[in-house]
């Protein structure tokens, strides 16, 4: 479960975890606010106890409180998910704040009754995590990063240079292709559809 700042608008990404090689990810694209998410929830929490009428325990319980999606990575076994735990700001860049990674957390997605292992899989994780995420990964949730600030300067440039013409077709591209390339799954929250990452070339010194 996504959410902005406020915590007023949510978004749910369903990951299906019976799947013990494939990875299969639902977006129902749909925006929740706090009481269908609550009430989401709660459906959840109910159908996933293990006995009818249980009170006690809790069929749904929260994994890990996470600022981003690195990615997927899979190797001999299914697939994991690499979250970002830990931020801090780094700077900002015409109203676009670039954070750096800090920390991040590695979760094996398939349950463990359908999970197959495999002997080699434990050294493959090991050497996946020689790369240390928290050194030199920055990432921004409304900026292009993959991007030279020329080159995205540029971009910002392109609309004004077309809606000068008389054509109002162009206008109407450029429109849509602003809204495409938007970041915003909320267009006026800032919580992201996409985030970009980037390595610095020299190392960080705290």
């Amino acid at each position: 479960v996504g959410s902005n700042h406020a915590q007023t608008r949510h978004r749910v990404l369903k990951i299906d975890r019976t799947e013990s090689k494939d990875l299969v990810i639902i977006d129902d694209k749909h925006v929740y606010n706090q009481q269908e998410v609550r009430e989401l929830l709660g459906r959840l929490d109910l159908g996933n106890r293990t006995k009818i009428g249980q009170k006690g325990g809790s069929g749904l319980s929260k994994a890990v409180s996470a600022y981003g999606i690195v990615g997927f990575v899979r190797f001999l076994e299914g697939f994991y998910i690499v979250l970002i735990t830990k931020r801090r700001k780094m700077a900002d860049i015409g109203g676009h704040s670039i954070y750096k990674i800090e920390d991040t957390s590695m979760i094996y997605i398939p349950n463990d009754s359908v999970r197959v292992t495999h002997p080699d899989e434990a050294r493959y994780v090991r050497i996946f995590q020689n790369v240390d995420l928290s050194s030199n990964f920055y990432f921004s949730y409304s900026y292009d990063l993959s991007h030279s600030l020329q080159y995205n300067l540029t971009l910002l440039q392109r609309p004004y240079e077309l809606w000068s013409s008389a054509d109002p077709a162009a206008e109407e591209e450029v429109h849509a292709q602003s809204k495409q390339d938007s970041f915003d799954i909320f267009e006026d929250e800032g919580l992201p559809t996409q985030v970009v990452y980037s390595l610095q070339n020299e190392p960080y010194y705290k």
